[in-house]
């Protein structure tokens, strides 16, 4: 079978970008984003939803509304201020009251917006499958011991204080 070059399948996106109209105004609506964009996007609603959460637990209420929040940067040309994007609630519940969000959303390809949504899900259960692995636990105690600053040195010498009681009190909590 002969080869065929790349070049000469004059390759297109199959879906332009769709133009919205939402109350009086027309909004570009992308149909698809790069792998690399993607990844970002993954990222950005992992990290904010981690940053929410003292445990960086991924509250699912925290997940969807970060992604919801990232479908409007990532997919379309509305303009957010930075004072608006601070209150990220209400940012969010501003979308999803209006009917922008699903207007926007039922606008994407129902290709494009399932796979980044599987990708969102199955990074999390990554996230967590490794957490709970051997190496995850071990890792997550190394940072925690880290952050103890375990200087026997320093430890021996703070003895004399409340504040060096308090760290050996720590120190034997965390090992059990």
């Amino acid at each position: 079978m002969a080869k065929v070059s790349l070049n000469k399948l004059k390759l297109t996106p199959k879906d332009p970008d769709k133009i919205i109209t939402f109350n009086e105004q027309e909004i570009e609506v992308k149909q698809y984003l790069s792998i690399e964009k993607k990844l970002d996007f993954i990222t950005s609603v992992l990290n904010q939803a981690a940053a929410a959460d003292a445990n960086r637990f991924y509250n699912p209420g925290k997940v969807d509304m970060f992604f919801a929040l990232e479908v409007i940067n990532y997919y379309t040309n509305i303009s957010i201020t930075e004072k608006q994007k601070e209150d990220k609630a209400k940012l969010y519940d501003m979308f999803m009251s209006s009917g922008l969000y699903t207007e926007v959303f039922h606008a994407i390809n129902e290709n494009e917006i399932g796979y980044l949504y599987t990708l969102l899900k199955e990074t999390i259960e990554q996230i967590y499958k490794y957490q709970d692995s051997a190496y995850g636990i071990l890792d997550a105690m190394n940072t925690d011991y880290n952050n103890l600053d375990l200087d026997i040195n320093k430890l021996m010498s703070g003895l004399q204080n409340k504040e060096g009681i308090e760290l050996v009190d720590k120190v034997l909590n965390k090992l059990g």
